[in-house]
């Protein structure tokens, strides 16, 4: 009989063990985490392809040389992200959305000075965007794992901010982001179609962007 009682003992014991040991694995994260995982990836895949963009298109240094950055900072976020999205049992994308790859094809379809002015436009779109999505995240988040990679985000997209606005200041082009093109629709955007400026009034900025380049170039 003790034989038989010491046995259960151990057997529930092992499996209580596996039971604490295991739940914070199993425990499936909240929607706002699991969307954030999902939409920040995509981000850093998105800015990855502009860095990309930049370094082989840009007429000047300086937006060559924010591509670079962007290109090596976006992906140590995304090296850091993905092993707690495996964690936590998120899929996530393959690749940017429809709206990033529409966006940063309008840009691409740029030449010279145009490119620089309306790659910089769109790029303070998108990282506006990313930085009311991310400090959504470290609000409304509840998952650690994830809040520590909102957090450790935030100073980098702020720091991006900066220099694409003083970037902005020197080429021309605007420094923050119109109503309506992902400022303060950027927490609907994020909801409803993941990590994007608000589609068509991206594409809008950059076109109005890119015309007033041309407008520039005409008149000298």
């Amino acid at each position: 009989m003790r034989h038989l009682i010491h046995t259960a003992l151990v057997t529930a014991a092992l499996v209580v063990t596996t039971v604490l040991t295991a739940g914070p694995a199993l425990a499936a994260p909240s929607d706002q985490d699991a969307t954030w995982l999902r939409a920040a990836h995509q981000g850093n895949l998105a800015e990855i392809a502009a860095g990309n963009a930049a370094q082989q298109s840009a007429t000047t240094a300086d937006v060559r040389n924010l591509g670079a950055m962007f290109v090596q900072m976006h992906t140590d976020l995304d090296n850091q992200l993905k092993p707690v999205a495996q964690q936590l049992g998120v899929a996530l994308p393959g690749g940017p959305t429809a709206q990033q790859q529409q966006q940063l094809a309008a840009v691409q379809g740029q030449r010279g000075q145009q490119f620089d002015t309306a790659w910089i436009a769109q790029q303070i779109a998108a990282h506006s965007t990313t930085l009311s999505a991310t400090q959504k995240e470290v609000q409304a988040g509840s998952d650690q794992r994830v809040l520590q990679l909102a957090r450790a985000a935030t100073p980098v997209v702020q720091q991006h901010l900066s220099e694409l606005r003083n970037a902005a200041q020197k080429y021309g082009g605007p420094r923050s982001v119109p109503a309506g093109t992902g400022g303060q629709a950027a927490d609907d955007s994020f909801r409803t179609a993941g990590w994007g400026v608000a589609g068509v009034g991206a594409l809008m900025l950059v076109a109005a962007v890119a015309m007033s380049a041309r407008r520039r170039a005409t008149l000298r």
